[in-house]
């Protein structure tokens, strides 16, 4: 119990490695694991954002403003 939580997917991350030597070349292991380690860092960034929009209050949001108008493109004058 002395462990961490943020040790878990370091080992998680190091028993995959050790599997996937056994059957995997070197190469497609790291990459494999380079993409596992986006993944993560992907999750992780998603559930802060969430955590950080939920923590603020609705009535402090601040509405949009006046939609603009899509601009009319220019006439070029042709010879």
């Amino acid at each position: 119990m002395a462990d961490s939580i943020g040790d878990i997917p370091l080992r998680l991350f190091e028993e995959a490695a050790r599997q996937l030597n056994k059957v995997v070349p070197p190469e497609a292991t790291a990459h494999f694991l380079n993409a596992q380690r986006e993944l993560v860092l992907g999750l992780t960034a998603l559930i802060e954002t969430h955590n950080q929009a939920a923590a603020t209050p609705s009535g402090t949001r601040r509405s949009p403003a006046t939609p603009a108008r899509p601009r009319r493109p220019r006439r070029v004058p042709v010879d």
